[in-house]
């Protein structure tokens, strides 16, 4: 009976949870569809304003870049005026130049003047007129200027005495003429030496304005006193409207050729001309509305079918997590065998899978490691390690002691004063128990500390010989390693003998691996002691900190493949060799 209620209140328990979650689901979606409502309405508002304002800089932007243009004509008209080459030209055909003369000075001049024609192509031609009248042309030559409007152009020149002028041409859409005088300067008289007319395509300059695509791009229009000289696109549809502008500045909507459009106008001081930008107003805000709507339609559909798809998977993610949730609350309880009870089939390739896998292979883990003892196994080992590391053998300390009162007694020598800076010196570092790593250069100046006190003692019957590479000083060693090695030597090697002890230390590195070779001239090591001392089984009288305890340190740092390598030199004497892993680091 108390399975079977236990059982319906489990459904309860995941049905009411399950209810929740959908309504919470529910309620997340229908307030992000609010503000996405809200959020796309702002915006398109927003893109309705910076049309306006987009319209208005596209058109300053196009008049200043269509007026940059035509300065740079003007320029190419200034300089074609005072070239000296063509002042020359112009000169020499004052006089009575015919025939070959002739031809020869037109082909020079033609061959001047085309060096001017724009490579932007919207420099169509130049003319250059002589004193008598000729004409002389570069560029296109396909639609000539009439002669009503040449003979405009060079009257317009003779009126504006040496100035450029700007002609616009009737009925040719946007053709403009840059009129000029050329006056002699080389003896400063100014005389009229001929005529320059240089015709521009303004449609060539406007159709490489950068701007909008599509129809935000409109069309562009020009006009001088309320008359059309230029439209982008065709100028017949535009008679009708009458171009007024009352303002320097402004937009208005019109109706141009039946066709609702919104219109922007500017006014430049550039001989007083007006732009106007025309953008079909219907067409473009008929899409935008259409996308409007299309897009709140396309989200409404969205939404109604990600409700009906998480409501489905709902129950297919819950399930398995709260199954997982339960193991979880055994396993806090400390039954780690409640893992094997999870259904295998929840266990798929998916998210949810690797959520069952990893915290099944967690509990397994933690279990194991429990078994073993693991955290109590490292905590001997660090006690053994600061156990090895904190023995001091006094017998050095007393010697040294007794040489320093020796010295003082005897001598009354200020050798003194070293001996002491050298045991202080070392009392420092064996007594420092806040690093146990430092780098090689500090471990060899403990040896040479130790050095300096242990040469006071034997004076002369010890050289010692330490050679390593720089490079190998960076290394980081535990500390105090090496001294006591050093110390096994002056009391097995120096102390028993009569005669001059050599003691080498050498350094070297082979790959990832710090070699520490110590050798002395000694008696060496009887065998059977040495495989003794390397089975553990003695520590050789006098040694300090035992080779054995060196050898447990280095493999306690570094690893069991490391520590120390001691031979038998057959009579010669003793080396060992500290074996350590290349490292830099802190």
């Amino acid at each position: 009976m108390k399975k079977i209620w236990f059982y319906f209140a489990n459904i309860y328990i995941h049905s009411k949870l399950n209810v929740k979650l959908f309504l919470t689901i529910t309620l997340i979606m229908m307030t992000t569809l609010v503000f996405v409502l809200g959020g796309l309405q702002y915006a398109f508002s927003l893109y309705d304003e910076q049309i306006y304002a987009k319209s208005a800089q596209v058109l300053m932007m196009s008049s200043n870049n269509v007026e940059e243009k035509l300065e740079r004509v003007e320029e190419v008209s200034y300089n074609i005026a005072v070239d000296p080459y063509i002042q020359k030209i112009l000169l020499d055909l004052q006089g009575n130049v015919k025939g070959y003369d002739f031809y020869r000075l037109e082909q020079k001049i033609g061959d001047e003047l085309e060096k001017y024609i724009d490579p932007a192509n919207y420099v169509h031609s130049i003319y250059l007129y002589d004193s008598a009248g000729r004409e002389f042309l570069a560029g296109d030559s396909s639609k000539p200027i009439k002669n009503k409007d040449k003979e405009l152009a060079l009257s317009q020149a003779d009126k504006y005495e040496g100035k450029n002028h700007w002609m616009e041409l009737e009925g040719s859409n946007g053709d403009l003429i840059s009129v000029r005088l050329i006056q002699s300067y080389g003896n400063l008289n100014f005389e009229t030496i001929g005529k320059l007319l240089i015709r521009v395509h303004l449609d060539k300059i406007v159709s490489g304005l950068p701007k909008p695509h599509g129809e935000i791009a409109g069309n562009i229009v020009i006009t001088k006193e309320d008359e059309i000289f230029y439209s982008e696109k065709e100028i017949d549809n535009l008679k009708e409207y009458h171009f007024n502008a009352k303002d320097d500045q402004g937009y208005s909507i019109e109706y141009i050729h039946g066709e609702r459009s919104f219109v922007s106008h500017i006014t430049t001081d550039f001989k007083d001309w007006t732009y106007w930008s025309i953008i079909p107003f219907d067409m473009m805000f008929s899409k935008i509305t259409a996308a409007k709507y299309t897009l709140v339609l396309v989200f409404m559909l969205m939404f109604v079918f990600l409700i009906s798809l998480g409501f489905k998977f709902l129950r297919k993610f819950t399930n398995p997590i709260q199954e997982l949730a339960s193991t979880m609350q055994e396993v806090q309880k400390g039954n780690f065998h409640a893992v094997n009870q999870l259904n295998p089939s929840m266990i798929h390739e998916d998210e949810i899978g690797i959520l069952y896998r990893n915290f099944i292979t967690m509990i397994q883990r933690i279990d194991e490691l429990i078994q073993e003892n693991f955290s109590k196994q490292l905590l001997i080992k660090e006690t053994e390690f600061k156990a090895l590391q904190a023995q001091i053998n006094p017998h050095f300390l007393y010697n040294t002691l007794e040489s320093v009162n020796w010295l003082a007694k005897t001598n009354k020598q200020k050798q003194i004063s070293s001996m002491v800076e050298a045991l202080g010196h070392l009392m420092r570092y064996s007594t420092n128990f806040n690093r146990d790593i430092i780098t090689l250069k500090e471990e060899l100046d403990i040896l040479n500390s130790y050095l300096t006190i242990q040469k006071y003692r034997f004076d002369d019957r010890i050289d010692v010989q330490i050679d390593f590479p720089c490079h190998v000083a960076k290394y980081k060693i535990p500390k105090l390693i090496l001294q006591p090695l050093l110390e096994n030597s002056f009391k097995h090697a120096v102390e028993p003998s009569v005669y001059l002890s050599i003691i080498k230390l050498h350094v070297y590195q082979e790959e990832d691996k710090l070699f520490i070779r110590i050798e002395d001239n000694g008696p060496g090591i009887d065998p059977l002691i040495l495989q003794k001392v390397k089975e553990g089984k003695v520590n050789p009288n006098g040694t300090g900190i035992g080779l054995n305890n060196i050898d447990d340190r280095i493999k306690l740092y570094a690893g069991e493949q490391y520590g120390l390598r001691i031979e038998n030199l057959s009579g010669k004497g003793t080396a060992i060799t500290v074996v350590l892993p290349v490292q830099t680091g802190g």
